[in-house]
């Protein structure tokens, strides 16, 4: 019976969309063409290529301790998609999601400009969600399948993993698309005060959300914080495109879910201390 109601619930859903993009089809257009030249412009050129080359190097990556860090350089999604190919057990792939689901230092340090304290208080967040995750989830609470010995990351040649990464660099593009017209069509039919258009922005495709945060004329320290919180959130744009390689590894969503809330509150109290204290 649950499942029946959650089928209608989803169908109304995207019905009421498709009734929106049918209602307002050039705010639905904009928004896509903004999140392509985004895609194109910003994302694609710093995210492609780390994207070969990590994958590259993963054959030789060992441990967790040296592929936790080369998932976090790269952000979300390639840290998702090393995850997964890494063969890990689904144990390790739960903990270390909650570690590597991180934004990109080049959009931190670059795009917003944010500085060495607002990626020092994400990747501090992160850490806090690693914890978090690590407590619901204690080995000796996995089920027994969890712990069998990892299979080794597959050689590919150079070929394959461009390939392999030009698809996933398009499933980017194309959850950018759908979550900035998302944005665009609940911002057109519900106009809301600048705050709440900001939040909902945030929560659905991060990019438009820290744009938004920035046009709010707060002060610097909550700014900061703010963005900190909606990069370490990602939104549901990002959670969808780590979703597509964590869900095969084995990792359950829904705790995901609650370890990027745990995230965005850690980030948003770190970095509001070190704006403060520094």
């Amino acid at each position: 019976m649950r499942n029946v109601w959650i089928s209608r619930v989803r169908a109304a859903m995207v019905g009421a969309a498709l009734g929106m993009l049918a209602r307002y089809p050039r705010e639905a257009m904009a928004a896509a063409r903004s999140a392509c030249h985004l895609w194109a412009n910003g994302v694609m050129p710093a995210l492609f290529p780390y994207m070969v080359l990590s994958q590259l190097l993963l054959p030789a990556v060992k441990s967790p301790l040296l592929l936790a860090p080369l998932a976090m350089l790269g952000g979300s999604p390639s840290g998702a998609r090393l995850i997964n190919l890494s063969g890990c057990t689904a144990q390790k792939a739960q903990r270390l999601a909650a570690l590597c689901a991180t934004a990109s230092p080049l959009f931190i340090l670059g795009t917003l400009q944010g500085g060495v304290r607002m990626l020092l208080a994400h990747w501090l967040g992160a850490c806090v969600a690693w914890a978090f995750v690590y407590i619901l989830k204690r080995p000796q609470n996995d089920a027994a399948g969890n712990n069998a010995a990892p299979s080794p990351p597959a050689r590919m040649s150079l070929t394959e993993t461009v390939r392999d990464a030009a698809l996933a660099m398009i499933t980017v593009c194309g959850c950018m698309a759908l979550f900035s017209v998302l944005t665009a069509l609940l911002s057109r039919a519900f106009p809301l005060s600048a705050a709440l258009s900001a939040l909902l922005a945030a929560l659905l495709e991060m990019a438009t959300g820290c744009a938004r945060i920035e046009a709010l004329g707060l002060s610097a320290q909550w700014t900061a914080a703010l963005l900190c919180a909606a990069v370490s959130f990602g939104g549901f744009s990002v959670f969808t495109q780590n979703a597509m390689f964590l869900r095969p590894a084995g990792v359950t969503l829904r705790l995901q879910l609650a370890a990027r809330a745990v995230h965005a509150a850690s980030a948003l109290f770190i970095c509001y201390r070190l704006y403060t204290s520094f």
